[in-house]
């Protein structure tokens, strides 16, 4: 049985750059164990996004587009920090994301759950399935209080 072919440390980033994007730390850590040193990492990250094949940038974009139509802004900022996003890329996001929290947390909470809570404890079940998701506890305590609903959404 012939031996695998050796892939160099590049072959191994652009393969899984050709797959979808990944943030600079993100790419680092898969990375990692085939590098023979970190400095020869960083300078083939470095390299890597000279030429633009990796992007915090466009990492975040496609995220912020994988992630919007089930997530609240605080899950999908989490998972930015915690795929090291700088703090200027992450106020970038913000305030669009939180813009569209209200209409998102109601359209999945209408899709899961459709009705008012009649009880207590189907109340606080429903208020962990929007806060789980990435929401405000206030946005989805107004959602199940039925403060919130379909009609403030309507586009005119």
């Amino acid at each position: 049985m012939p031996d695998k072919p050796v892939i160099s440390l590049k072959g191994r980033a652009l393969r899984f750059l050709s797959r979808r994007d990944y943030s600079r730390q993100e790419l680092r850590k898969k990375l990692l164990s085939y590098a023979e040193s970190e400095v020869q990492l960083d300078e083939l990250l470095d390299d890597l996004q000279k030429n633009q094949w990796l992007s915090d940038k466009r990492y975040a974009e496609s995220l912020v587009r994988r992630r919007t139509e089930r997530f609240g802004s605080k899950k999908i900022l989490e998972e930015m920090r915690q795929n090291g996003l700088s703090d200027d890329l992450l106020n970038e996001y913000r305030e669009d994301l939180k813009a569209h929290d209200p209409q998102l947390a109601f359209e999945l909470w209408h899709r899961k759950f459709e009705n008012l809570p009649t009880d207590p404890k189907e109340k606080a079940r429903q208020i962990r399935f929007l806060v789980s998701r990435g929401f405000s506890s206030d946005l989805a305590l107004k959602i199940v209080s039925g403060r919130l609903n379909s009609n403030d959404f309507s586009s005119g």
